[in-house]
């Protein structure tokens, strides 16, 4: 895999950055319209299925999917994130989600995936991969590992190494580029088989920018 931060911004940064962009648009949230990725796996899934979204950020695709009858925990690393999400929870009611912060490192994805609400799990990440770190990579497919039960699934989203050189619109950032060929490796060393996987352009565009992605769904194996 490729680890490249964007413009020199080192992966020590994240933190302080998600921290800053999400409080700065606490006054200006709004329930937004979902990915189309969360559109495409709530077709994939069992409808009673309890749905970890990790890397929830500003948790448009936790409430789709809570607004559609799924049981729904959100986790990600920015504080400021989890506490707007639980404030608009609260404001919004209905729909059966939480939030918790994780850091990928103290064990509250194997927690949640441990305290299943619902006998099937599809465990959610979208545009999160790339923004992590690969040994934090590592801990989330181990915690995935020792947390899931066959016939559980799990569904990523995230930028490859054909997006490498393409142009962004966000402010400059910590990535990542993957390959679909070696997180396919990692998740079958860990019992996880691949179920459908497609990389191209038009599933994530978002104004002029046209990323290049993957979409993977595994399911965890005996």
């Amino acid at each position: 895999m490729i680890q490249e931060p964007v413009h020199g911004a080192p992966p020590d940064d994240r933190h302080a950055f998600w921290n800053q962009f999400y409080a700065s648009s606490a006054g200006s949230w709004q329930l937004s319209l979902p990915s189309q990725f969360a559109a495409f796996v709530a077709n994939e899934i069992d409808r009673q299925a309890h749905v970890v979204d990790i890397g929830c950020g500003n948790a448009r695709d936790s409430f789709f999917f809570a607004r559609h009858g799924f049981k729904v925990t959100g986790l990600d690393a920015s504080e400021a994130a989890v506490a707007l999400a639980r404030k608009h929870a609260e404001i919004q009611g209905g729909g059966d989600v939480e939030f918790f912060r994780t850091n990928l490192q103290d064990d509250q994805v194997q927690r949640v995936l441990s305290n299943r609400r619902a006998k099937a799990v599809c465990v959610y990440a979208r545009f999160f991969l790339h923004a992590i770190t690969e040994d934090e990579e590592d801990a989330l497919i181990d915690a995935l590992h020792n947390g899931c039960e066959p016939g559980d699934i799990v569904a990523f989203e995230y930028r490859t190494l054909a997006d490498q050189e393409t142009r962004k619109v966000a402010a400059p950032h910590f990535r990542r580029y993957l390959t679909s060929e070696e997180l396919d490796k990692k998740m079958e060393q860990r019992h996880f088989l691949k179920r459908y996987g497609i990389e191209g352009v038009g599933f994530a565009k978002y104004k002029s920018e046209d990323a290049v992605v993957a979409r993977t769904i595994y399911e965890r194996q005996e």
